[in-house]
């Protein structure tokens, strides 16, 4: 019944609640790694239940097929369940995961660096964000690692013999093995410690000895005890710090936060039981990336980091500047690659040696060639300097030659050969003058000029000297721009380049040629005054001619003959009865609402009205206006824009170029009386609305309760007013208004009789002003100057009249 019980949890141990009804599959073939948290509690869960010890569960998968290794898998994942930890499912490696509890764990703790701190070389390797050396949490335990106290084994008999055992390292060093009895293993590699325990169990298993062996044992690690490390000395961050088993001296000194600005980088001394265990030099890392003595540390291992002998400060042109550190027999050209060498711009040739002597400085100049020579002191100062500009053997040459550019200076080069090198001359090459300008002894510059005639000739030729610059010109380059300009109406006006032969109709051509507006019988050409005619003081400023033309751009024979010169300017102007087709909207009660095109330039409203249908019977007639469009200025454009892009409410994209004014219109005159003088001409744009008929009046300003009233035709201002709560406390009440619906106002006028009120019509706005606020202590500034100004005009009049 025991085997039963044992079975079951084995099924459920290696194929979980789903598949445990199936014995038929092969247990060598779970993934062990892929078991969740909940399936490792339903194997110890069955385990208590069946009172099975962790040796007997084992034993049974061993002898249904497990391995080994899948065996110590799941020995230790049991173990973390049991420790409170989550299990790991990353191991694909023989070798057991060693996962340490995350309690007690130490934890890197900000600090701020010194100034000085920053410029040492090696500070940001334990204090970048970037490159972390903090102890990783799970990881392969190699051959070579140290057993400590507390470190667990797990050792496994199968074959003829099956058993389990489970013995953590004691105080005194060593594991207890039934039978066997102690085995010491404090201190020893892992492979030696398993070689150790093979030999001692060969006496009480027989079946392991001889050539043709029948029990194994397999031998790995199971939970390791952290240790403490103390890091003392020269560090950030001094003190005590828990790791994990398998921390390397880095790891605490990365906690630690590196060596501060006084510590060794050179010198990191690790110390165990008081003797020195090795010595760490991180720049052979920094440099070489080789990790010199950086052994597993142990429980209570002290790492001393002593103070620097030799701190040397690179500046200049090196990769890298800052504080390094050299030790006795380091020279010039160490600390050179320490700095990772010169930067392309670096002056190679000598270094600037600045040394302490205790009481004076001194300074040497280090060449080259004796840089692994001089050896270096505490304190010394090492500068790069930088390239001078300034070439040994360059010339230039620009212009009008093929290949412009600088060229070698050779022995012997002279000016013509320098030509051909930059494969010789354009065609529109400057003959007459170019200029070659030379640096003298004394840097300042010499004009030495040549005609490029007699150069190529051979009756003048020049030897050229370090830094010359010959410049060649082309002719273009040594007159204005030769351009003619088209203004008016063609598609593409402006400014073109002038050719020989360039006639009126070739310039329309380039164009795009007229625009449907153009007069095409009345271009006129103006040109400037020749040389000989500006020479002399007269009146003339222009010549100008006139010609015509058809849309086809053909002239008469004489007409054609005329030869457009430079700078000349063709006008096109635009045809006298063009004018560009201009809309007028009505929108409202009419008939046929939408937009007119304006046939006339005398078209009045009443046209535009009669051509939409006329007025319906419910249009209001007396609330009809005219919405006049405004072309806007550049000026007043650009103003608007400015405003808009200081403003955040507003859109840059929505300021139109227009505005719209309101013209106050009598529509029911002009209907009675068309033609007459309220009759307007209508514009290109315009707007003409006529409102349905309208029943509110709103009351607005400086009253208790703006709101709007039903229009009643025995109302008053007055009456809407005090339906509006009346005037309010600072109302200016001889200034009241009526905004009407046309877009007319009337004001409130005063007479010997008081004040009369503008009548009220249907949908009408009583507008009533408000008084501005007036600061008391400005006021009573003002009456106090009033006083003292009529307090002086007394006294002067009583001295007058004495």
């Amino acid at each position: 019944m025991r085997k039963l019980f044992l079975f079951a949890i084995f099924l459920a141990l290696f194929l979980g609640n789903t598949h445990a009804q199936n014995a038929n599959i092969n247990p060598a073939s779970v993934n062990v790694d892929a078991l969740s948290d909940a399936q490792i509690a339903k194997i110890v869960k069955e385990m208590e239940k069946n009172g099975a010890s962790m040796e007997e569960a084992m034993a049974l998968a061993r002898a249904r097929g497990a391995s080994q290794a899948q065996i110590d898998k799941l020995v230790v994942k049991i173990r973390e369940y049991k420790n409170g930890k989550r299990t790991s499912s990353d191991n694909d490696n023989a070798q057991v995961d060693v996962i340490e509890p995350e309690e007690g764990r130490s934890e890197k703790k900000a600090f701020a660096p010194t100034e000085k701190n920053l410029k040492v070389f090696g500070f940001q390797f334990f204090n970048s964000e970037n490159l972390s050396f903090e102890p990783a949490m799970d990881m392969p335990v190699s051959e070579s690692y140290s057993l400590g106290v507390g470190d667990e084994l797990n050792i496994s008999v199968y074959g003829a013999s099956q058993q389990t055992y489970q013995q953590t390292v004691q105080k005194s060093g060593s594991v207890v093995i039934p039978d066997l009895g102690p085995i010491y293993v404090y201190g020893l590699p892992i492979k030696e410690v398993k070689e150790k325990i093979k030999a001692r169990l060969t006496s009480i298993y027989n079946g392991m000895g001889g050539n043709s062996p029948n029990t194994f044992v397999e031998i790995s690690l199971g939970l390791l005890k952290g240790i403490n490390v103390n890091v003392i000395g020269e560090v950030n961050l001094p003190g005590t710090y828990s790791l994990p088993a398998t921390a390397s001296a880095f790891n605490a000194l990365y906690l630690a936060g590196g060596p501060n600005e006084n510590g060794s980088f050179r010198k990191i001394d690790v110390l165990r039981d008081g003797k020195l265990v090795n010595s760490i030099d991180v720049y052979a890392y920094l440099i070489d990336g080789a990790i010199q003595n950086n052994s597993q540390l142990r429980d209570q291992d002290v790492i001393l980091v002593r103070p620097y002998a030799k701190r040397v400060k690179i500046a200049g042109e090196f990769k890298r500047t800052g504080l390094f550190e050299a030790q006795k027999e380091e020279t010039v050209a160490d600390i050179l690659r320490f700095a990772g060498g010169f930067t392309d711009k670096a002056y190679t040739h000598r270094l600037e040696l600045y040394r302490n002597n205790t009481r004076t400085l001194s300074f040497r100049g280090v060449l080259a060639d004796h840089y692994d020579q001089v050896p270096l002191m505490n304190g010394d100062s090492l500068v790069a300097g930088k390239l001078t500009e300034r070439f040994e053997n360059r010339v230039s040459i620009g212009g009008a030659v093929y290949r412009p550019g600088n060229y070698e200076l050779v022995e012997g080069l002279k000016l013509s050969a320098l030509i051909q090198k930059a494969e010789g001359l354009k065609e529109e090459a400057f003959m007459e003058r170019a200029v070659i300008t030379r640096k003298l002894a004394d840097m300042s510059l010499k004009v030495i000029s040549f005609s490029l005639r007699d150069v190529l000739n051979g009756i003048v030729d020049f030897d050229l000297k370090r830094e010359d610059r010959i410049q060649i010109s082309s002719k273009f380059d040594m007159r204005e721009a030769r351009t003619v300009e088209i203004v008016g109406e063609v598609q593409f006006a402006g400014t073109y380049a002038w050719a020989e032969n360039l006639r009126i109709g070739d310039l329309i051509f380039q164009a795009g040629g007229f625009k449907e507006e153009a007069e095409v019988a009345g271009l006129e050409v103006s040109r400037v005054l020749d040389y000989e005619e500006t020479s002399k003081l007269t009146k003339s400023l222009l010549h100008t001619f006139q010609f015509s033309l058809d849309r086809n751009l053909k002239l008469s024979a004489e007409d054609e003959a005329f030869v457009l010169k430079p700078f000349d300017k063709v006008y096109v102007r635009r045809a006298p009865g063009f004018r560009p087709q201009g809309v007028a909207n009505v929108q409202g009660e009419v008939k046929y609402s939408g937009d007119y095109g304006i046939t006339r330039k005398d078209e009045k409203i009443s046209d535009v009205i009669k051509r939409a249908g006329g007025i319906t019977p419910e249009a209001y007639v007396k609330g009809a206006s005219l919405r006049r469009r405004i072309e806007l200025s550049e000026a007043e454009y650009q103003a608007k824009m400015a405003i808009a892009a200081q403003d955040t409410t507003m859109v840059g994209e929505d300021i139109e170029k227009v505005s719209y004014q309101i013209v106050g219109i009598d529509l029911a005159e002009v209907m009675k009386r068309p033609g007459g003088v309220e009759d307007l001409q209508v514009k290109a744009g315009d707007q003409i609305l006529i409102p349905s008929k309208l029943e509110t009046v709103m009351v607005s300003g400086s009253v208790l309760s703006p709101v709007a009233h039903t229009f009643t035709a025995k109302k008053k201002l007055k009456d809407y007013i005090y339906g509006s709560g009346g005037f309010a406390q600072r109302a200016k009440k001889g200034k009241v208004y009526v905004l009407y619906a046309n877009g007319t106002t009337e004001a409130t006028k005063c007479g010997l009789f008081g004040r009369r009120f503008p009548k009220v019509e249907p949908g009408c706005e009583i507008i009533v002003p408000e008084k501005p606020e007036v600061d008391k202590a400005t006021q009573a500034s003002k009456w106090l100057a009033i006083a003292s100004t009529f307090a002086t005009l007394i006294t002067a009049i009583a001295v007058a009249t004495r």
